[in-house]
């Protein structure tokens, strides 16, 4: 006579631990589980601190709470970053995207039914002015001076500047120009 199908499908003692693991793993919450397929470490860290200030700033203590979070939470913990902190811009649009990374996962096992971030106006940055000012090659010369007398250390006009620290340099060598055909000491990087 063939052996039963629930004989066949029996595990043997040595197998036990295997599924011990596997109830273990299942135990993990689903949020834990998106933070730790973040492939990078500093990622990782920067989505943990984002999604704990959501949760911290709305007093979200459970995953179930979480899990009911609808778009007018987080209408009000983006006026709140906005209006009460005065926090940057690209601060709100980072912190927004990764809880909406976090809702896409959940979204994608059936935890929630929308991601409420989706919808969520982001604010507006300025993409074409960067934040970092630049020298030009007298300032960036004026300020090396006193630290390197003698000639500069390298022949890039910039050199001296570059390993100090003091002004950014550019893929055209020499040219006084940075990336979008723009001079130095211009803030506009295309």
């Amino acid at each position: 006579m063939p052996p039963s199908t629930t004989a066949i499908l029996a595990l043997p003692r040595e197998a036990l631990p295997i599924q011990s693991t596997l109830d273990t793993l299942a135990a993990i919450p689903e949020e834990a589980v998106w933070l730790a397929s973040r492939k990078s470490p500093e990622t990782r860290k920067a989505y943990a601190h984002d999604v704990q200030h959501f949760l911290h700033t709305l007093g979200i203590t459970s995953q179930h709470v979480l899990r009911r979070v609808d778009h007018k939470a987080v209408v009000a913990w983006e006026r709140y970053m906005r209006e009460v902190e005065c926090s940057h811009p690209a601060t709100i649009r980072r912190r927004l995207a990764a809880l909406s990374r976090l809702f896409q996962h959940l979204v994608r096992y059936h935890l929630v039914a929308i991601n409420p971030v989706r919808e969520i106006e982001r604010p507006a940055i300025n993409r074409w002015h960067g934040m970092t000012p630049a020298f030009t090659p007298q300032h960036a010369r004026a300020r090396v001076a006193p630290l390197a007398p003698g000639p500069a250390p390298c022949q890039h006009p910039h050199g001296a500047a570059s390993v100090c620290g003091l002004c950014p340099t550019s893929s055209h060598a020499g040219s006084g120009r940075a990336g979008g055909g723009q001079p130095l000491d211009h803030r506009e990087w295309r």
